[in-house]
């Protein structure tokens, strides 16, 4: 009969048989999720809050994710291959960037066409009321799913050359993010220009260009205002943005891992939209020379909109933008003007003033 010794060495051995084959169920239960984010460029955003998610987004979604976060410069593709890279299956997840992916999915234009967003509240609503029409053009398109929306803020002027009104474009080279935006310059007389983000600061040097739109943190991040003593903040754009997932990693997750995924990115998206409206608000007080928290301080020219500019910026998107977009999108997708007018006309239509960061 085995003596006490034998036992022992057996319920070791059982023992390790069993640790191991925990260990080895935990690696086989892990869900990869190959991650891509924001460019570094994208400043606070990207390094103060989307970063820290999904290097926490395991625990707090309590779905056993191994994470692996990309920043979108260090992938080795445009930002306006997003979408054909998550339908691929390259990537499981992507920080989809709107603008740049526009031409690919209309409907990441028509939330944000030029002129309908002028502040945070409208932007809300539009996205409520639109984001369900996005959503199922890009799982339709491109078999991916929107977990949400966020916003880098209004989209505004950042000039070398003086201006008192959007009349004063005609004859500017504008740097633009999206093709809409290149037609609305085109219609105020201005010469768009597409220059990467990062190379904008050295242009505005040069004086290649003469004006640059963007948010202002991100111009204030990027150090625009050095060179674009200019600041007129008139939203043309609001930087709306999402995360989306492949459909296929999604439809691997238990409804239950589905509903708490879903439950913390609400909660990260809802923290975003306080987050970017706090340093919008920074970043006025930085540009125009006041004391602020999170930028550089810059002395510009604070030029403000009048209902003029905010009339004429509507009476372009009414006659030009919009029906050339409705015509592009009815393209892809049969009907979709007239969704579009159905869900969002009555804000832009009866949306009045001009957003700015104060």
């Amino acid at each position: 009969m085995p003596g006490d010794g034998f036992l022992m060495k057996r319920l070791l051995l059982l023992f390790i048989i069993a640790t191991a084959f925990v260990i080895a169920w935990r690696i086989v239960d892990e869900i990869p999720l190959l991650v891509i984010g924001q460019p570094s460029a994208a400043g606070l955003l990207q390094k103060d809050r989307e970063v820290p998610f999904f290097n926490s987004l395991r625990e707090a979604s309590n779905v056993p994710f191994k994470v692996t976060y990309r920043p979108l410069e260090t992938v080795g593709f445009k930002d306006t291959h997003q979408l054909q890279m998550i339908k691929e299956g390259i990537f499981d997840l992507v920080s989809l960037r709107f603008m740049q992916n526009s031409e690919a999915e209309p409907g990441l234009l028509g939330i944000d066409l030029v002129g309908l967003n002028s502040d945070y509240e409208t932007a809300r609503k539009v996205i409520q009321a639109y984001s369900p029409t996005v959503d199922r053009y890009l799982q339709e398109r491109f078999n991916a799913k929107l977990l949400g929306i966020w916003t880098f803020g209004p989209q505004e002027f950042f000039c070398r050359k003086p201006l008192k009104r959007l009349e004063d474009l005609k004859g500017m080279r504008v740097r633009v993010g999206s093709a809409s935006l290149s037609g609305f310059i085109t219609e105020l007389g201005g010469s768009p220009v597409v220059i990467p983000f990062d190379e904008t600061k050295n242009a505005l040097a040069a004086g290649l260009i003469d004006c640059a739109i963007s948010s202002a943190p991100s111009a204030n991040h990027a150090g625009w205002p050095e060179h674009a003593t200019y600041y007129f903040p008139l939203a043309v754009h609001f930087g709306l943005n999402g995360y989306v997932i492949s459909l296929k990693k999604w439809n691997k997750l238990s409804q239950r891992e589905q509903e708490r995924l879903q439950e913390t990115f609400n909660a990260y998206h809802a923290d975003l939209w306080k987050f970017t409206q706090d340093i919008n608000h920074d970043a006025f007080l930085c540009n125009t020379g006041n004391d602020c928290r999170y930028g550089k301080r810059y002395r510009m020219k604070l030029v403000k909109p009048s209902a003029h500019d905010v009339q004429l910026l509507r009476e372009i998107t009414k006659n030009t933008i919009l029906p050339e977009w409705g015509t592009k999108c009815q393209k892809v997708h049969p009907g979709c003007k007239d969704e579009w007018q159905d869900k969002l006309s009555a804000f832009f239509y009866q949306t009045q003033g001009q957003s700015t960061s104060q």
